[in-house]
């Protein structure tokens, strides 16, 4: 009986940590923000959506590249403003809680990115973007995770000096462990 406790606890031992993220595993996700904003005091509503590859240097530690687009007038467009953006921000991310199920992280980045405004006067600008904030990932499935992350960022267009966004995001989407 007790070599059978033996051999189980070891087995289930295994699996916990294999389901643990690991030195050199790395995890693809893509996730999606509400992106409302006030142009000539119009309201628009749009989306923020972001494309991430994440590669743990340690059990802790993981480097990302996050591609990231928006429109500001994706659902509701009032203000006939158009902004769309695309940009890349690497981060690092440090893993407070490394668990079978949950996965809890703060991550920070900083990156630059391109703006494009119908407004006329400049269309195509550069734009710095950092973030800092609390992520979590919920395994779903097998290799599946449910992500959430909530960053403060800022976004200033450097071509016109004005800030382009600013403010706390909350980004939903999926995650899968390759």
């Amino acid at each position: 009986m007790k070599k059978l406790l033996i051999i189980l606890f070891t087995f289930l031992f295994c699996l916990t940590a294999f389901a643990q993220n690991q030195k050199g595993e790395m995890i693809l996700s893509i996730a999606v923000s509400p992106y409302p904003t006030t142009t000539n005091n119009e309201d628009d509503f749009g989306a923020l959506g972001l494309a991430n590859f994440e590669f743990f240097v340690s059990n802790k530690v993981s480097l990302s590249g996050s591609f990231f687009t928006s429109n500001n007038t994706l659902i509701k467009n009032n203000s006939d403003v158009t902004i769309h953006s695309y940009g890349f921000v690497p981060s690092i991310h440090y893993y407070f809680l490394n668990k079978e199920k949950w996965n809890v992280f703060a991550q920070a980045g900083y990156g630059f990115g391109f703006e494009d405004q119908t407004q006329g006067y400049i269309e195509n600008s550069a734009l710095r973007v950092y973030n800092i904030g609390p992520g979590a990932h919920y395994k779903i499935g097998e290799k599946l995770y449910l992500k959430l992350f909530l960053p403060y960022f800022n976004a200033r267009n450097i071509t016109l000096n004005v800030e382009a966004a600013d403010g706390i995001a909350v980004f939903l989407g999926f995650g899968f462990k390759l």
